[in-house]
């Protein structure tokens, strides 16, 4: 019975990524992130890392009710927040989250601290990047390649075979 309470102290690590409706007004936007910073806070996150909501132009139409009437939604500012909390209370966000009216929708993951953004390997660069990002390379960077004839390729294989059955 106490481990079941051990794990239910735990501290996790977390990342809500979420979309706030496009008819909140630009100007109100960093209130709905206050909203969701103070849930986090109130039930005993504390948070790591964020990125402030950008409108995004979404993959798919997403459909909400609002008012008692369903709108469909193809844009949203879409942000995310990196925090740690206590397993008991990651339920208590969730609810949160639900009832709030202007978050379209929201996904809460399980996380590492560490930085997770991903950033392109110079290899990954396109054709068409700046001069600067490419590499370039010069008669030096290339062996040089020596001419060999048939007659001393067939030698090097007689040896070979020699060597090998001569240890056999």
């Amino acid at each position: 019975m106490k481990e079941k309470e051990d794990n239910l102290d735990e501290i996790q690590v977390y990342e809500v990524g979420f979309h706030i409706l496009p008819t909140v007004p630009e100007e109100k936007v960093q209130e709905e992130l206050s909203l969701i910073e103070d849930v986090i806070s109130k039930n005993g996150g504390s948070i790591i890392a964020q990125d402030f909501p950008k409108m995004r132009t979404l993959a798919y139409d997403v459909a909400k009710t609002v008012d008692t009437k369903r709108l469909s939604f193809n844009k949203a500012y879409f942000g995310w927040i990196k925090f740690e909390i206590g397993k008991e209370n990651i339920a208590k966000i969730k609810n949160a989250l639900d009832t709030n009216l202007n978050i379209l929708r929201f996904i809460i993951i399980k996380t590492v601290r560490e930085n997770t953004l991903h950033i392109p390997k110079a290899s990954m660069i396109s054709k068409n990047a700046p001069e600067e990002l490419k590499v370039s390379r010069t008669e030096d960077d290339f062996e040089e390649k020596i001419e060999i004839s048939e007659e001393e390729i067939d030698k090097s294989i007689d040896e070979l075979l020699v060597d090998e059955e001569v240890e056999s």
